[in-house]
């Protein structure tokens, strides 16, 4: 696992704080995607399902987490997830210059943007 340090440990204290709608610092399995992305990671919902377990839509709903089971989850995709390069983006965006200019419609990055992932698949 990937160690911690004390300013990553107190930002993940307050982020759990802050998501936490019950007295006993609790959240639920619905909200880790969240606190990840708060923490500044940026999990697919793939990458979280995965670390969790691939738990089933009603554990997803029911199950909760304290602080400390919290950690080595923030850990684990600390390591596992994989940050894109600014070439990796550089290349996503070549996609949409029809022209081969270095120009993009700032119409279409919008649509994609917008564009429900789900219905695209």
């Amino acid at each position: 696992m990937v160690d911690l340090n004390d300013s990553q440990l107190e930002d993940i204290k307050e982020a759990f704080e802050v998501f936490s709608q019950t007295p006993e610092l609790e959240i639920g399995y619905d909200q880790v995607g969240s606190i990840l992305r708060s923490l500044n990671l940026n999990p697919t919902d793939e990458d979280v399902h995965k670390v969790l377990g691939r738990p089933s839509n009603e554990d997803m709903a029911a199950k909760k987490f304290k602080y400390e089971e919290f950690l080595p989850v923030y850990q684990q995709v600390l390591k596992d997830v994989v940050e894109g390069t600014y070439d990796d983006i550089l290349e996503g965006v070549r996609v949409f210059d029809k022209e081969g200019n270095g120009t993009v419609m700032g119409a279409e990055i919008r649509h994609v943007l917008r564009t429900d992932r789900k219905s695209v698949v």
